[in-house]
């Protein structure tokens, strides 16, 4: 698996996340992007991989999925359990993002467990 993002891929997460009231975007390590303008900033000089915080519902806690690329996939890497899980979505299928980090979050969760809608 890549350790980077394409700056093509990096932009169209931006403007995903960007529609999102509940997940944020943020580089590795790093707090989240304050704007979509710092986020664009960030990855035209930056090819490293974006995380994505996802809060788990009626919690104060939230997983975290960092995201690569792969070819024309985005990879998605579950990294806030032992053994991680990766989901890959082509670039051209914007709106399986949201389902697929869900669908994958939620399977590792126990039974009651969700986390928070995208």
């Amino acid at each position: 698996m890549s350790n980077q993002i394409s700056e093509h891929h990096a932009k169209t997460l931006i403007q995903v996340i960007d529609q999102s009231s509940n997940w944020k975007l943020h580089p590795e390590k790093k707090r989240a992007f304050a704007s979509t303008d710092e986020a664009q900033e960030y990855v035209e000089s930056h090819n490293e991989p974006l995380c994505i915080r996802v809060p788990i519902a009626g919690t104060d806690d939230h997983l975290t999925v960092k995201v690569t690329s792969s070819g024309e996939d985005m990879v998605f890497s579950n990294v806030s359990f032992e053994e991680p899980i990766e989901k890959q979505v082509h670039s051209s299928h914007l709106k399986l993002i949201s389902s697929t980090v869900t669908e994958m979050l939620n399977e590792r969760l126990p039974e009651g467990t969700k986390v928070s809608s995208f």
